[in-house]
């Protein structure tokens, strides 16, 4: 049970360098320890003490043989106290003779206190003689020697320089081996089948404490670095490197194996950029994978960089292609609409010509056949238009058509038709209207024409210019859009017989409704 609590408190792991500068401090703490032992090289201060207090002794015995032969106790009790109020350290000074008799005593009662009277560096006794004869002792009682409390053991000077020492060479032995590690050989920790190994890899690969530092570089990873670089990253912290140091992030958290390390998951595609000032950049793809001990701690992480240089190099080629071929197809697509609007418009109006006519009219008709759709047509001329011609010329005539046309397109629908038929002559197709709404149609294009046209030519003055307008409607008995397009054409001869600028529509004979 007490095993099982053990293994689950948590452990304390230092670094290399601080059990290395633990174990050197401990040691030359013990050698010191084993000098003192053997020659005495720390000061002992109650030897010094020890010495001070027999001088006392002998001081206070030779003032105690002048009493002797007296007897008299009391000048020489006033001495001892004088001696006591004198010395702090001095408890008791007692004369006793050799029959055991005490001829004189004097003692601190504040300080004073029962002890062994065998203890060592306590009691000092002196042998006092009267004619070469023994006669007594004279017994002085001093503090005990040494520190006594913790605080006291602590600032005791042997106590206190082998702690001094201790710690003062723990921290240069840490320091130090903290700086001559960055400038130790990492690799020499991995076996050369493992460095074999990682060179055989075409994309970089690097090993890393927890600490950042390189512990291992492939071939690959040393190839872009060139040598000198490459001799100067092992030991190193991979943000010290100056060309790799600014394709990381500021911040030293964010850094792909710290991040890794820190939580002990795999990260993947990130994205670094080598700029090694004289070639060209390095891009590469980092993937960062914590490496475990037996114990699932973190000791260090493997680090894969993929050269993607050229790769990203055929990318931006690719994409720099496929944007001369977005524009090509943009430029194929108008030249393509440019070739529609020629093929189905036509170049003075702007009108579809007979050919789109026809396209759109066929499927409209079969929408209409199939559905039963109402599909009104219209056919309209402009009134005696080589009078323009003749009298004004045919650029006032080209004019005129352009502006009828203008008028014509800007009354209808978009899903309404509109093309020049040929000459002066324009076809209009209505899906979806019925004859009423046809006809009004039709009137309010013949008012606009006849409104609009003539003024709308700023070369020719008091131009007057109108329109005859002819309407048919499909039936159940047209079987082609061709036919719908001739009754429309003889309602508007109709028109034209009927006095011009009017609306007419086909009615079987050809008459005005």
């Amino acid at each position: 049970m007490i095993l099982q609590l053990v293994r689950r408190l948590p452990r304390f792991t230092a670094s290399p360098s601080i059990r290395v500068s633990l174990g050197m401090s401990s040691l030359v703490v013990a050698m010191l320890l084993l000098l003192d032992l053997a020659f005495g090289v720390l000061p002992d201060p109650s030897g010094i003490t020890r010495q001070w207090r027999e001088r006392i002794a002998e001081n206070l015995a030779i003032q105690t043989a002048a009493f002797v032969n007296t007897g008299d106790a009391q000048p020489l009790e006033q001495v001892f106290r004088d001696q006591l109020a004198r010395e702090k350290s001095l408890l008791a000074v007692t004369v006793e003779r050799r029959d055991g008799q005490i001829l004189a005593h004097a003692s601190n009662q504040l300080r004073h206190q029962p002890r062994n009277q065998d203890a060592a560096g306590d009691d000092v006794r002196v042998p006092l003689s009267s004619a070469g004869e023994p006669w007594g002792t004279l017994h002085v009682r001093f503090e005990r020697l040494g520190p006594r409390t913790p605080w006291q053991w602590m600032l005791h000077p042997p106590v206190l320089i082998v702690t001094a020492l201790g710690a003062g060479s723990f921290i240069a032995f840490a320091l130090y081996m903290r700086r001559i590690l960055a400038h130790l050989d990492p690799s020499t920790a991995i076996p050369d089948r493992v460095r074999s190994a990682f060179d055989v890899f075409s994309g970089g690969v690097m090993i890393l404490d927890t600490q950042g530092r390189v512990m291992l570089a492939n071939a690959a990873l040393r190839s872009w670095m060139g040598a000198t670089d490459a001799e100067r990253l092992l030991g190193r912290a991979v943000e010290t490197v100056p060309w790799f140091g600014k394709a990381l992030p500021a911040a030293r958290a964010e850094h792909p194996w710290v991040r890794a390390i820190e939580s002990g998951t795999v990260r993947e595609n990130d994205h670094l950029e080598f700029d090694r000032d004289t070639d060209a950049p390095v891009k590469v793809i980092a993937n960062s994978a914590p490496i475990l001990d037996g114990a699932g701690k973190v000791r260090g992480c493997l680090v894969t960089l993929d050269n993607v240089t050229h790769l990203d190099s055929l990318n931006n080629q690719l994409l720099a292609s496929m944007t001369a071929l977005m524009q090509t197809k943009e430029e194929v697509e108008r030249k393509n609409e440019e070739l529609l609007r020629l093929a189905t418009r036509d170049p003075l109006t702007g009108c579809l010509n007979r050919r789109a006519l026809f396209e759109k009219l066929d499927a409209l008709f079969i929408e209409a056949r199939d559905r039963g759709l109402p599909l009104c047509c219209i056919m309209t001329d402009i009134d005696h238009f080589k009078s323009f011609n003749d009298r004004h010329g045919h650029a006032v005539g080209d004019q005129v058509l352009q502006s009828t046309s203008q008028r014509l397109a800007g009354a209808l629908r978009d899903m309404d038709v509109l093309a020049r038929y040929g000459g002066e002559e324009f076809c209009i197709v209505l899906p979806g209207v019925t004859l009423e709404q046809a006809q009004a149609v039709a009137e309010r294009l013949r008012s606009d024409v006849e409104a609009l046209a003539g003024s709308s030519i700023r070369s020719t003055r008091d131009l007057k210019v109108t329109s005859s307008f002819g309407l048919s409607i499909f039936e159940p008995g047209i079987t082609d859009p061709s036919e719908l397009i001739d009754r429309a054409d003889q309602a508007l001869y109709a028109a034209k017989k009927g006095g011009r600028n009017c609306v007419r529509v086909f009615d079987g004979t050809a008459e005005a409704a």
